[in-house]
């Protein structure tokens, strides 16, 4: 029995020691990792300063020769800037020279290249003209572009986000402005006093054959029971406006940024 006692015995602290050794091992490899780790980052985060501070001394002897913008690109993946010529034509009236679009990170083991020259160039051009402008400038020849190709309107891009915002939206407004340049009120339609409460609200679909939209369905909102007369008419000129040839989207739109399936159409 004395035996078996001292077996029993033998055996726990044998399997408490060997646990306790696993757990030193364990924690001795994590520790290398850690340090290795740590090692790797701050030899990474030394080239990025090192890279950054050649880029930035750049920066500053352009700047005393020439102005410069370039605009950004959302990391990872992020949309092409489509108003590529507006922009350069509309900073060029300024004296500006537009650099491009590029895309960076801020994390130390991904410097690219030119990254600090980019942000200073800015950085300094913002200064000297003013971030407003700048931001004006940006917007606007977005804006020019958008008056060219409306069928971006449906097509998400980073570098648009901004006309999907308020109430009404940007963008209902910009097509508002389209679709009214060519339409003409029914005779007998009585204009409303309440802005932006009688509308239509259009659904629309993609049709893949030809990667044009189409009208999918109609909600309507008319204050004025009068007016509800004329729906079909709205309806129409509606399908009509969406027909148009200038409403043709991107093939990437469709695979990979997404689509704006719905729009408003608002009456006086």
């Amino acid at each position: 029995m004395k035996f078996y006692i001292f077996f029993f015995i033998f055996l726990t602290q044998a399997f408490l020691f060997g646990q306790d050794t696993s757990t030193k091992i364990a924690d001795s490899l994590r520790k290398e990792k850690e340090i290795e780790y740590i090692k790797r980052f701050q030899e990474r985060q030394k080239y990025y300063n090192e890279q950054c501070s050649n880029d930035s001394i750049k920066a500053v002897e352009d700047s005393k020769i020439e102005n410069k913008y370039f605009t950004y690109l959302i990391a990872p993946g992020g949309d092409d800037f489509p108003a590529k010529k507006e922009i350069e034509q509309a900073l060029k009236k300024h004296n500006i020279i537009w650099g491009g679009a590029f895309m960076g990170s801020d994390i130390p083991a991904h410097y690219t290249s030119n990254l600090c020259y980019h942000r200073y160039m800015n950085y300094f051009t913002e200064k000297k003209f003013g971030k407003d402008l700048i931001e004006d400038i940006v917007k606007q020849s977005l804006l020019d572009h958008v008056n060219k190709n409306p069928s971006i309107i449906f097509e998400y891009n980073d570098n648009l986000n901004w006309i999907y915002k308020g109430d009404p939206k940007l963008a209902d407004i910009l097509l508002n402005t389209f679709f009214f340049k060519n339409f003409m009120y029914p005779k007998g339609y009585i204009d409303s006093s309440q802005k932006n409460q009688s509308f239509t609200k259009v659904m629309l679909y993609v049709d893949e054959n030809d990667d044009t939209l189409k009208v999918e369905s109609f909600d309507h909102h008319i204050i004025n029971r009068y007016n509800k007369q004329f729906i079909p008419y709205f309806e129409k000129k509606i399908k009509s406006f969406i027909k148009s040839s200038k409403f043709v989207l991107s093939k990437r739109a469709i695979l990979y940024n997404g689509i704006k399936y719905s729009f408003k159409i608002y009456y006086k």
